[in-house]
């Protein structure tokens, strides 16, 4: 399996990681409103500053990338999951191939499923002098995801614990499907434990199919982020 994976990410394209000033990065978690397969990000950077957004998608799925900016030596790079600043690159905005018709614009079909990272960065030269880029980026993932991973979830959405424990700071919504849009079904609060039902990428979020391990049992979806590994509850 690891290498059809590694075969199907080098067919995608491996670029090297050009121009980035090595300087401080900043991360950001991207998230879609609830029923939307897109959003728009306004943002800055500084210098050798760098800017990585990082959202989940599915192989299958097409995502498509767009960025305007103030400075023309603003660039992008996309890393498939696991991958980030100084690993091969899927794509670098700055270089025309089969994922980028044109400079800044990116559009392909995934490769696998998971946390996807595009990093926002200006061009090497223009870092080194302290230069400003306003830009925007407009984000996009279409196509239906491939449905719930069975046998739980880890990284790439494959393998992982059969119980969760809520790490939410406060409630977390059971919802009769993965969005932020879906009904209610009932509030889970910090260290409750649910059974894994399987993940599944959609919002450009995670999103895990839970079901309650105390009467009455009720299924439905939480929100990724808010979940850790946890052990079988005694019985």
């Amino acid at each position: 399996m690891l290498k059809v994976v590694a075969a199907s990410l080098m067919m995608f394209g491996a670029f090297s990681t050009a121009g980035h000033g090595q300087g401080s990065d900043r991360s950001v978690a991207v998230e879609f409103a609830a029923g939307t397969t897109g959003t728009v990000i306004s943002d800055r950077i500084v210098g050798r500053e760098a800017v990585l957004y990082h959202l989940g998608a599915e192989a299958g799925q097409v995502m498509d990338l767009s960025l305007q900016s103030s400075n023309a030596a603003t660039y992008f790079n996309v890393y498939a999951p696991g991958a980030g600043p100084g690993d091969a690159a899927l794509a670098v905005s700055s270089l025309i191939s089969d994922s980028v018709p044109d400079l800044n614009q990116f559009s392909a079909t995934l490769p696998v499923s998971g946390d996807y990272t595009v990093m926002v960065y200006l061009y090497r030269a223009a870092a080194r002098r302290d230069e400003v880029a306003e830009y925007r980026l407009d984000i996009s993932i279409t196509g239906k995801p491939q449905g719930i991973v069975q046998n739980d979830y880890a990284d790439g959405l494959m393998g992982g614990p059969d119980f969760w424990a809520v790490v939410a700071t406060g409630s977390l919504n059971l919802r009769t499907g993965p969005s932020q849009s879906a009904n209610k079904v009932v509030v889970l609060h910090a260290d409750d434990v649910v059974r894994n039902l399987g993940c599944r990428m959609t919002e450009a979020q995670r999103w895990c199919q839970v079901q309650t391990v105390t009467e009455p049992k009720l299924t439905g979806w939480v929100a990724g982020r808010f979940l850790a590994e946890a052990a079988e509850p005694a019985r």
